[in-house]
């Protein structure tokens, strides 16, 4: 199961495909995440998605996106994202990950290149369709790297740093070359970074409204209203749904019993766990570890 490895710090603890360069390719299904929705992280990564049945939301610093069957999304590096479902849908989609680095090695290249768009205020997520031309060679080569990343023929190394280079020049010229690169701080961003930062570090203990305020240095109602306006969870909401994704592999493991992991993932005792569980995954704690064992 394609499950999100989530560091202290809100970032994205990446399992790269291939050991020599990094890149990552996998498949992913929303319904394989609690309530169909991943996570909000972040990580040093180039994200590209492409939806190959269904439709999904997806989010990126306070922007949320609608993709549809044949559609992608790239999210650029160090951005606020997730995805999660329409309605009660499910959604199937390719990852593609790839860090800038592979691009990098010579000063002028990067100074002129890579950072403009890296730091441009206005690329932080760019919407693909096959109605548009330059859309449509995005996507084409976001899927070859995808397919060499998988099936890594003779010399793949390579392919993957030529292919990513004609990537990255095609978004340059639509964005930056067009448009030149607009820097800007993003505050809500980052006092949200420090929030969920602080649930997913202490989600095991006792947190209250406050503790989650405090890490943003805002006021309760305005914690509420960032989580309301950005996630469209309230904070306890957000914490309720870490805590159920932080189960999920101590379930599937089959080492603890239910009341352990309760205690383990912050919940008072296992009947709150369960009735948390059931109304978020739709089946019982023990349903889903019997699920997972077959």
């Amino acid at each position: 199961m394609f499950q999100l490895t989530i560091r202290d710090d809100l970032s994205e603890a990446i399992d790269y495909t291939s050991p020599n360069v990094p890149i990552r390719a996998v498949l992913g299904t929303l319904s394989h995440f609690p309530n169909k929705a991943a996570v909000c992280h972040w990580h040093s990564e180039l994200e590209c998605i492409i939806v190959l049945e269904g439709e999904m939301h997806y989010f990126v610093n306070e922007q949320v996106y609608r993709l549809s069957q044949g559609m992608g999304i790239i999210v650029n590096t160090n951005r606020l994202h997730f995805g999660y479902g329409v309605d009660d849908r499910d959604c199937v989609f390719v990852v593609l990950l790839l860090h800038p680095s592979l691009l990098g090695g010579n000063a002028y290249i990067e100074s002129h290149y890579i950072n403009p768009l890296l730091y441009d205020a206005d690329s932080d997520a760019i919407l693909l369709s096959e109605g548009v031309a330059w859309h449509r060679e995005a996507l084409h080569l976001i899927t070859t790297l995808f397919q060499v990343a998988e099936q890594q023929p003779p010399h793949y190394e390579f392919q993957v740093h030529i292919q990513f280079a004609s990537l990255w020049l095609l978004l340059y010229e639509h964005t930056i070359a067009r448009n030149g690169s607009q820097q800007r701080s993003s505050v809500p961003s980052s006092h949200l970074k420090d929030m969920i930062g602080y649930i997913q570090k202490h989600y095991q203990e006792k947190i209250s409204l406050h503790d989650i305020a405090l890490a943003g240095l805002m006021c309760r109602s305005k914690c509420c209203h960032l989580f309301k306006q950005t996630l469209h969870q309230t904070p306890f909401e957000y914490l309720l749904h870490y805590r159920i994704q932080k189960s999920l592999s101590l379930l599937a493991d089959g080492n603890l019993t239910i009341t352990a992991i309760a205690a383990a993932c912050g919940f008072s005792g296992a009947s709150y766990y369960t009735e948390v569980f059931r109304k978020i995954m739709g089946i019982s704690p023990s349903a889903y570890r019997k699920r997972q064992s077959l």
